[in-house]
């Protein structure tokens, strides 16, 4: 899959204490429609430890009806969810495609 990642954060959710607010961009390189991906979000500590992971189904960062069409060669999509915080330790993140 030929998926390239623009821009990727994750930031506590303000007022909500435990709480991420995780986003990230992308965009199909592929010259034809792929299937929606797999994005898998990991949280890590100051060591490279992993803390914690989330495999975001297409379904948790789009509408259903989007999920069937595929993403088109050229377009850009936004991931944006909520995730809960697994430890106070979090500094650092990565999301891979699946």
């Amino acid at each position: 899959a030929a998926f390239a990642m623009l821009s990727r954060d994750v930031r506590p959710v303000p007022g909500a204490p435990g709480q991420l607010q995780a986003q990230a961009t992308f965009r199909n390189d592929a010259r034809g429609t792929q299937a929606w991906p797999v994005i898998l979000l990991t949280l890590k500590d100051a060591d490279g430890r992993t803390l914690g992971a989330r495999a975001l189904q297409p379904g948790d960062y789009l509408t259903d009806e989007a999920t069937q069409d595929g993403i088109a060669p050229g377009q850009s999509a936004q991931v944006a969810v909520r995730v809960r915080e697994p430890s106070a330790n979090v500094v650092a993140f990565s999301f891979d495609f699946r």
